[in-house]
């Protein structure tokens, strides 16, 4: 028998054991706490079990919250990963929006819905991060419906406000529910799904026996099936709310989900917002010709239009009337690097709005009742919570904190630095201290990438986590990636765009410029030991270090949460879609000239070079991307260590995964910039720290100490 007859045979019967799935309430734990200690320091387990009010990281989303007819209540999902069980504990609650009383508990589950996206040229491909559930309440505000899984499929459930009725399902559709509205009435619910997608899925399954082609619905890295492409037109449906019987919607009710234009918008406007009399406000492109423009806002009143070019009025996410202040209320992200966000008023009868409020806090998901915005609020330090802001004054006033012990935990300085890097682009980064620290100390600093707003949770994907650091003793510097240069920004299209960013790696220049002076920044402050530091990255983050590493001495060891772009395995895992799409802006790949191209870039290329031990985490799904430069390091004798996550994407979603990358994360930076081991850990983090031990460049084992507990 052949060697490779042989492999085949063997691969065919590998014993594969299901992993157990934990019973029991993944909420009880939470419940069984007694409370925090003042003054403790912030763990892994906090950040794992944080309790979240729609999705975990602070990007502006669909609102997370429902507001009652009457305005005086507000419905919210909480959820909080449980990593003993692996799953998630979540309760829809109601509370009063004049933050009065405690929440009352409507309805609780475990089951997380994933949000889903479109990729290229497929049409949904499933996200490691949460669905934004938004409880709707019935137009007499005797009932909540919202999103909860049913046998894996995203069904409408209704409930009692109060919680003294069992939730009901009320639909039973073959396809996952991606929205739905009441009626105006209450007695119906309005649906979308999108039931082309299960009929893609059933076409390909069919050919199963005949072998699938290899073509550009094949992605290697996401299995041996194509996957369906192509937009996947919406459907939509009526369920009555006392049967659940199902029909056809109307295109009066389809207008409840997808709404027409208005017809006095004018063409091209954004936002477009009607108040009283013939008053209305809308964004429009300051640059049409541009692929990426910045916006102006635009007042009409009495046939007239008044324009605000402001840079003020740029970064709009929001903007509503509000009635009982006769004034356009608009929620718009800005300031340095786009870092800040802040609420405009623009009362009709002035020639420009005025800024009521401005902070380095994320707003999510604002929601106008009466004289204030209701909004999902998030600073540095401060977890989620629902707040009310004053539309005069700007004043915060609490309506609901899910972690109220947070603010108990000890937490270390946090200084922001804005700067403009080489290329004139605004830039910033975060600098946290150990909440320990002392004048005069130096500390090990760990750069986490590549969003540095909100929470200071994990970075982006949420994999380092940055407060823990701090707590044991790093210096750590949340950078934050600069925006495009200037001459790629006015591009007229993506294709432009992505070409333009090629070049001779611009965009990994532009942000290598901008990591230099923030790690410079950094070290200016005395508080850094210049010869421990090292970097971490996730995604674009990753690119960002592979180029740091290559072009700069600054780091000592590498984390990374996914791996890597270079010359091999990157194009061949994601297919023939991607190999033309990445080709059609400027790559090479496997053709004559690739090498020199690569050279500024490629790890494999630069071996010799990069001795800078490296951990990789990586998801099933994406982790043969990166084996090209497993490999070569490893026949090179580099420090470099590939672990896998079962069933998870390129941000990983399950929380047992979660714990385990931030506390190997933790264990992996201490080891190389610290000199610590795990003394009293299990056999698997004992074998863990063998095999660090016998890593080229380790540390002496007479030159560690046990690290301390957590």
């Amino acid at each position: 028998m052949g060697l490779l007859m042989a492999a085949a045979l063997a691969h065919s019967i590998v014993p594969v054991a299901d992993i157990p799935v934990p019973e029991g309430d993944p909420c009880a734990l939470f419940e069984r706490r007694t409370g925090v200690s003042s003054g403790a320091a912030i763990s892994v387990d906090d950040l794992v079990e944080l309790a979240d009010i729609g999705r975990s990281d602070p990007n502006e989303t669909a609102s997370p919250f429902g507001i009652s007819p009457d305005g005086r209540q507000i419905a919210f999902l909480v959820r909080r990963g449980n990593a003993q069980t692996n799953s998630y504990c979540q309760k829809l609650m109601v509370m009063p929006t004049d933050g009065t009383g405690t929440p009352t508990e409507v309805a609780r589950d475990a089951m997380f819905i994933r949000d889903d996206f479109a990729l290229r040229t497929f049409a949904a491909m499933p996200a490691g991060w949460a669905r934004v559930i938004v409880p709707r309440w019935s137009p007499d505000g005797k009932s909540i419906a919202w999103l909860r899984q049913a046998d894996g499929i995203s069904q409408v459930w209704m409930a009692d406000p109060g919680g003294s009725a069992r939730p009901r399902q009320l639909t039973a559709s073959a396809d996952n529910i991606d929205d739905f509205a009441w009626t105006p009435d209450g007695r119906g619910i309005i649906m979308a799904t999108r039931p082309g997608l299960r009929r893609a899925a059933e076409a390909i399954a069919a050919g199963a026996r005949r072998g699938y082609l290899y073509d550009e619905a094949v992605s290697p890295q996401f299995g041996v099936r194509p996957i369906p492409t192509g937009t996947m037109a919406r459907s939509y449906t009526r369920a009555d709310v006392v049967s659940g019987q199902v029909s056809d919607a109307g295109q009066d009710e389809i207008a409840l989900l997808s709404p027409p234009p208005p017809a006095d918008a004018p063409e091209g406007a954004r936002l477009f917002t009607p108040g009283p009399a013939g008053v209305s406000a809308w964004l429009e492109r300051k640059d049409p010709q541009r692929f990426i423009s910045p916006s102006r806002l635009v007042l009409r009143r009495d046939g007239k239009e008044v324009r605000c070019d402001s840079a003020q009025c740029e970064g709009i996410l929001r903007l509503w009337w509000s009635e009982p202040e006769r004034a356009f209320i608009a929620v718009r992200k800005g300031g340095w690097g786009m870092s800040a966000m802040g609420i405009l008023r623009w009362d009709p009868d002035e020639s420009a709005p005025h800024e009521i409020m401005a902070s380095d806090d994320m707003l999510i998901g604002c929601s106008p009742v009466g004289a204030e915005l209701i909004c999902a609020r998030e600073g540095a330090v401060t977890p989620r919570r629902l707040v009310a802001l004053d539309l005069r004054s700007g004043a915060e006033r609490l309506i609901h904190d899910p972690n109220p012990g947070f603010a108990r935990r000890a937490k270390g300085e946090v200084q922001r630095f804005r700067f403009r890097n080489a290329y004139g682009v605004e830039s910033y980064a975060d600098l946290v201290l150990p909440p320990d620290h002392r004048a005069g100390e130096k500390h090990p600093l760990v750069v986490v990438q590549y969003i540095s707003h909100g929470l200071l949770r994990g970075g982006s994907g949420d994999e380092v986590p940055i407060l823990p650091l701090a707590a044991r003793g790093f210096a750590v510097l949340s950078f934050a990636k600069p925006d495009l240069v200037p001459e790629v920004a006015s591009a007229r299209d993506s294709t432009e765009l992505l070409r333009a960013n090629r070049v001779d790696w611009l965009d990994r220049r532009n942000v290598q410029s901008s990591l230099e002076i923030a790690v410079s920044l950094a070290l200016g402050t005395g508080t850094v030991d210049r010869e421990r530091m090292g970097i971490t990255g996730w995604s674009d983050g990753v690119s960002s270090t592979q180029f740091a590493l290559i072009n700069s001495e600054l780091f000592k060891v590498a984390a990374l949460g996914s791996c890597c772009e270079d010359l091999y395995s990157y194009v061949l895992e994601a297919g023939p879609a991607y190999s033309a799409f990445t080709r059609s802006i400027g790559y090479k790949f496997l053709e004559p000239g690739d090498e020199e191209f690569w050279r500024p870039m490629s790890l494999i290329l630069n071996v010799d070079r990069v001795s800078t031990p490296i951990l990789i985490q990586n998801a099933d799904t994406e982790y043969e991307g990166g084996l090209d430069v497993v490999e070569v390091f490893r026949r090179n004798n580099r420090a470099i260590e590939l672990h896998v996550f079962e069933n998870e994407t390129h941000y990983k979603w399950q929380p047992a995964h979660r714990r385990t990358v931030y506390g190997r994360n933790v264990r992996w930076l201490e080891f190389w910039l610290m000199h610590r081991k795990t003394c009293d850990g299990d056999a698997a983090t004992q074998a863990e720290l063998a095999r660090w031990q016998a890593m080229p460049g380790a540390p002496s084992p007479e030159g560690l100490v046990c690290a301390p507990p957590p």
